[in-house]
């Protein structure tokens, strides 16, 4: 029971001690670049999208995101993915600095949707899904002034199930587009690169 007060009693001083961060509780607004890598069928997506953060601690800060991702497949078709998420972000280093690395984890909501185009003796397709995914990464801010910042950060997401695979082969002399029978639920992952600006808009305690 003893080990348990001092533990409470360190967190309790911990918290009193990062409160007296003049940058608790900043609000930003960002817009981001997203890049999705090594992904389903090995495809790569470009995106844009939108986040904000707000400061808890003096150690811990919070991202709330958007993407759009759109991914070409080989001119056969396509693959758009909409995530809507939120992750938790540690920084190491109590004292803010012009270059401030932080390590960063969360969880998002996705829908995806992959379209097949017509060609000739074959039909549109179409096929979507909601699922979830979990990540986690590495980033780094760079604070230009204090109002605007630039973040840089590298995660793996990890996708929770069922996800849409394609496959391209030869048939009537032409490149089709299939959807695979092989969709099951299981663990999808892909490289999450992400650029981002984020402006300062409030101060909410």
């Amino acid at each position: 029971m003893k080990g348990y007060t001092f533990i409470l009693l360190c967190f309790c001083i911990s918290v009193y001690a990062q409160d007296k961060d003049p940058d608790n509780g900043r609000l930003e607004l960002g817009l981001r670049t997203t890049a999705s890598l090594f992904g389903t069928d090995n495809t790569s997506g470009l995106g844009v999208g939108g986040q904000f953060r707000l400061k808890l601690l003096q150690q811990v800060n919070t991202e709330w995101f958007a993407d759009y991702i759109y991914n070409n497949l080989e001119d056969l078709g396509n693959r758009v993915d909409n995530h809507i998420g939120w992750s938790v972000m540690f920084l190491p280093f109590r004292q803010k600095r012009a270059l401030e690395p932080y390590i960063l984890a969360g969880h998002c909501f996705d829908y995806t949707k992959v379209s097949i185009y017509e060609r000739a003796n074959y039909p549109a397709a179409q096929q979507s899904r909601w699922s979830s995914a979990v990540q986690m990464g590495l980033g780094a801010n760079y604070h230009a002034t204090d109002r605007i910042n630039f973040s840089l950060s590298a995660q793996y997401m990890l996708h929770l199930g069922e996800d849409l695979h394609t496959h391209i082969h030869w048939e009537d002399g032409q490149r089709i587009l299939h959807f695979s029978d092989q969709n099951h639920y299981g663990l999808e992952g892909h490289i999450f690169l992400t650029i981002s600006m984020n402006i300062k808009i409030a101060d909410l305690w």
